[in-house]
């Protein structure tokens, strides 16, 4: 099966696959501090409860005081006391 090009140029510069394909990427910092790149919007926000959608899965965040301290294209960040990060 042959690859497309752009998983070929990825290879050739080193590239992890799942930077390549646009996977979430997820950086927590302690209880209060969460980082995603690369989703595609929100379904839900309220101050218990997260629901991002990413390319190829869905991503709850669950905690209290949740609080989007930054809302860009690209970037989340979130604060509060994060409980729970599930994916589905």
């Amino acid at each position: 099966m042959r690859k497309p090009a752009f998983q070929k140029v990825a290879a050739a510069m080193e590239i992890p696959a799942d930077l390549a394909e646009k996977a979430a990427l997820v950086e927590l910092t302690g209880q209060n501090f969460l980082r995603v790149e690369n989703y595609l919007g929100i379904i839900e926000y309220t101050a218990e409860r997260l629901l991002l959608q990413c390319k190829n899965c869905r991503l709850e965040i669950s905690g209290k005081n949740l609080l989007i301290e930054l809302y860009a294209r690209e970037e989340l960040i979130l604060r509060g006391q994060i409980e729970q990060l599930h994916y589905f």
